[in-house]
């Protein structure tokens, strides 16, 4: 006998730095509707974007931007301050053709980048014109990207948790349990985890748990429809913004 489960919040997780490893696998072979963030031009790429979306999985594709330190973990077809508009939107585009599942795009790092209006005003111009949205990973508090895709009208989003910025199995879970309350209070969340095993084996026992507490995980860009997260173009929407504390943003 079915059981229909009142569902009185939603959540999505988004996994970061996909395409690297092997083991990148057991986060897509599981049984739940996760969200991966895949990095261009990596040797598994492709292929994971491809499975993921054959699975009905929503990718989007994880780009590197310059942050204020540590640029050598950028990584291939990063985004950087000192580009041309040719030269940064050519990047760019790249990154979208060698990843083309997505349906939108979040930031590698890019406490630079993202706290920057130009650089943000060509990122968006391409997302319009390619329908695709963008989550602000929230490196740094000022950032640009909801300002500068509202005036371009494109669809935003921005993280609420990282769920292993600490790597261990009692920080992971608190941070699990923080986005769910998150979520309950808010109406929805959004996290970002990454492919370790420590977050694998958290979201393992958690997920299984969700339909007890109310909780549905959703693909991300089903939380576009959402008030609480969508960017309204209107010139009367309120800015306001909750109060966060400098332990909510990666040291990025």
């Amino acid at each position: 006998m079915s059981v229909n489960v009142a569902y009185g919040a939603k959540i999505a997780i988004v996994i970061d730095d996909i395409g690297y490893k092997t083991s990148d696998k057991q986060l897509l072979d599981m049984d739940a509707q996760l969200t991966y963030a895949v990095l261009p031009h990596t040797p598994l790429g492709f292929q994971y974007a491809q499975q993921a979306t054959r699975n009905s999985r929503d990718v989007i594709i994880h780009l590197p931007m310059q942050a204020n330190k540590d640029n050598r973990l950028l990584g291939k077809g990063a985004l950087t301050h000192d580009m041309s508009k040719r030269q940064y939107q050519k990047t760019l585009l790249a990154a979208l053709e060698d990843i083309p599942f997505a349906v939108g795009v979040n930031n590698h790092m890019g406490s630079l980048l993202t706290r920057q209006e130009q650089p943000m005003a060509w990122t968006m111009e391409l997302l319009r014109q390619h329908n695709m949205f963008f989550l602000d990973s929230k490196t740094t508090k000022n950032s640009k990207v909801e300002q500068v895709a509202t005036r371009y009208g494109v669809g935003s989003l921005e993280r609420n948790v990282f769920l292993d910025h600490n790597r261990s199995h009692a920080a992971i879970e608190w941070q699990f349990k923080r986005l769910i309350n998150v979520a309950k209070r808010d109406g929805s969340a959004i996290a970002i985890g990454h492919p370790y095993r420590e977050t694998i084996e958290v979201l393992s026992r958690r997920l299984v748990e969700l339909d007890k507490l109310g909780v549905e995980l959703v693909p991300l860009s089903q939380l576009l429809d959402q008030e609480t997260h969508l960017v309204e173009t209107s010139d009367d929407r309120d800015t306001s913004t909750e109060q966060v504390s400098a332990s909510d943003f990666a040291p990025q």
